[in-house]
């Protein structure tokens, strides 16, 4: 763990004392008792969700929570979204000694990295004492984890005087404690695609889990819409015109041409109505990410533009746009980095990680798994959390001959290993078992060989374990928060 100090105008790391990772970890105790949909996974907490309370407390400290937002919901993308989406803003606004929040779940290692400042994780001091002021205070005794993380974004955000800030929803959006900002910081909001996901609490069809996302459209600011179903897009639709917000399509408006892509990532030429960016380089793989980063590009487009407007839409009277800088697109479309998501984690045997949950994210994963070059001889660990649909996940994932160990991922909603077994057995693939997801890793290498591949895929606790086992990181787990 290090944080991030300025100096001038250089950025020093020094690495936290012991008093400082002694506070992180008693205030992580203390939060990781609030428990919470996210901690359990069992629908009843789910249907206590409201917002009044989190409203009222915001209202009483003066609302932490106010400053240029862009609010971002969605099935699948949205994290990827998001911190694309805060990379071009800081790239915009660095120069001129503003900053950035941007507020983000689930983490992979530690709680810190949902809360990041000018792009890097809180450091544990400000953690603490962000946690320790809402702590101590009588209306949080009853909120939730999440709850608790999501307004210590803010308050983090408001101690470090940021301008803007990039918000990812948690789950669904109407009820989802991000919802609870001030509708008047919108710059923009953001939906991405929505699929079939958490039915028991958002509904069990696209048109009512789009409702739930399209929840946090509640200001005439512009509405961005990934590339989504028709009707999905018509539920978005008709929110937006009920609140009088702008609509863009990033299909309709956007044109888009992959000029070259690898494991190392991807360069492609884009046209907004705003300009055409050529030669965008990103190291995020697949052709969703590279409809993730048309939707970024346009979200902070019309986010940056909304606010030089003065909160006014396009096309009224007032001060023109601001076109947001070219250089600072290209600059943030080239720094934003996804770990756990198509990651590739070591070459021989050459070792890919992807965090999916729904069949949508299997079926893109899988896509962008064949636009690139992998040893033909592969071995899946697959390890997912209860109550996903885990026949349809691995339908586009493994088939007829395939090798897959099946193994838990470290938390107490992980999915029946035997459950997960059959359901690769049924798609014809050989399925083994093992303890643990490390484990599960190095059998596999063994079984594939320096010329073959891994493919580590499922749960964002699945990936958190891989990378851990793999790659010698640490984070919470060393000071006994997992």
């Amino acid at each position: 763990m290090v944080r991030a100090i300025e100096k001038g105008n250089r950025r020093v790391t020094t690495a936290p004392s012991e008093a400082d990772l002694a506070a992180y970890a008693d205030v992580m105790r203390r939060l990781l008792a609030h428990g919470g949909y996210e901690r359990t996974g069992r629908t009843a907490e789910a249907a206590r969700w409201d917002l009044d309370h989190v409203v009222a407390y915001l209202d009483a400290q003066g609302r932490p929570d106010r400053r240029s937002t862009v609010h971002v919901a969605g099935s699948k993308g949205k994290g990827s979204v998001a911190t694309i989406t805060e990379a071009i803003l800081r790239a915009a606004i660095s120069e001129t000694g503003a900053h950035t929040l941007l507020i983000t779940s689930p983490d992979l290692h530690s709680a810190r990295e949902r809360i990041a400042i000018d792009g890097q994780p809180v450091a544990p001091a400000t953690f603490a004492r962000a946690a320790s002021r809402l702590l101590g205070d009588p209306a949080t005794a009853s909120w939730s984890y999440f709850e608790l993380l999501t307004v210590m974004g803010w308050l983090v955000g408001a101690e470090a005087q940021c301008d803007w800030q990039v918000v990812e929803v948690g789950l669904g959006g109407r009820l989802d404690t991000t919802n609870a900002m001030a509708a008047s910081s919108k710059a923009a909001t953001v939906i991405t695609p929505i699929d079939l996901e958490h039915t028991e609490i958002l509904g069990d069809t696209i048109p009512l889990i789009a409702a739930e996302k399209a929840g946090i459209i509640v200001s005439n600011a512009p509405v961005i819409a990934a590339p989504m179903r028709a009707s999905a897009l018509e539920v978005v639709c008709a929110r937006a015109l009920e609140f009088g917000a702008p609509l863009h399509s990033v299909p309709d408006e956007c044109a888009m041409r992959v000029t070259a892509h690898s494991l190392e990532g991807q360069t492609l030429d884009l046209k907004t109505p705003v300009r055409t960016y050529r030669g965008l380089k990103s190291p995020l793989i697949g052709p969703h990410q590279s409809e993730n980063i048309a939707t970024a590009v346009r979200a902070a487009e019309e986010a940056f533009a909304f606010r030089a407007r003065g909160g006014a839409s396009a096309g009224s009277e007032g001060d023109a746009a601001i076109a947001i800088p070219e250089a600072a697109v290209m600059r943030g479309v080239a720094g934003a980095r996804m770990p756990g998501r198509f990651e590739v984690v070591r070459q021989r045997p050459l070792t890919i990680l992807d965090g999916l949950h729904t069949p949508l994210a299997a079926r893109r994963f899988r896509q962008a798994l064949d636009g690139v070059s992998v040893p033909r001889h592969r071995v899946w660990v697959i390890g997912m959390l209860a109550g996903k649909d885990a026949p349809a996940i691995l339908e586009p994932l493994v088939g007829e001959g395939d090798e897959v160990i099946v193994a838990p991922p470290p938390t107490q909603r992980a999915a029946d290993v035997a459950d997960l077994v059959r359901a690769v057995r049924d798609r014809g693939a050989s399925a083994q078992r093992a303890s643990t997801i490390g484990a599960a890793i190095d059998l596999a290498s063994e079984q594939a060989g320096e010329r073959g591949a891994v493919i580590v895929a499922g749960s964002l606790y699945t990936v958190a374990a891989a990378r851990e086992h793999l790659l010698g990181i640490t984070g919470d787990r060393l000071l006994g928060l997992r």
